[in-house]
């Protein structure tokens, strides 16, 4: 088991049903299912966002066509939320989990703030990562993507 990545995983999610029991699983999959259908419909409710797919589950993906995502992104994590960054289209992801039930009015809360500020102060944020990833996405040869981004982890880490 010592050298079983998918051993450690089982052993884990066998403990957590112990815990829980399967009708604490089930309630704890409740909330969390709430949470994203919540997100979802508040994110719905910004005109300036749209989302991607169809989010059935729990990671709820969105983009913009009329603002820069990952600015909204960069300010975002500056209020401590840690979204992920997609391309083709340009987009970012929340995962929800039993952490994020209690705080789904704050996340939408900070969420329309940062699209409000990035709509009303349109560019790259000062030590974001925007610029990288708006770079990334837009270049034709995706071999290049993995060069710069290399280059860019060996310059600032």
């Amino acid at each position: 088991m010592a050298g079983s990545r998918p051993g450690g995983l089982i052993a884990g999610a066998w403990a957590a049903m112990m815990s829980l029991g399967e009708e604490g699983y089930l309630e704890n999959t409740r909330k969390i299912m709430e949470a994203s259908k919540m997100i979802e419909k508040g994110i719905k409710e910004i005109p300036e966002l749209f989302i991607v797919g169809r989010p059935d589950m729990t990671i709820v993906a969105f983009g913009s066509t009329v603002l820069d995502i990952f600015e909204v992104n960069d300010i975002m994590s500056s209020k401590g939320w840690h979204l992920n960054a997609l391309q083709r289209p340009n987009s970012i992801h929340i995962c929800i989990t039993l952490q994020h039930v209690p705080t789904v009015e704050t996340f939408l809360q900070d969420l329309r703030e940062s699209v409000k500020t990035v709509k009303e102060n349109p560019g790259p944020i000062s030590g974001g990562l925007a610029p990288i990833y708006g770079a990334a996405g837009k270049m034709p040869d995706r071999g290049m993507v993995g060069d710069l981004l290399v280059n860019y982890m060996d310059t600032t880490c």
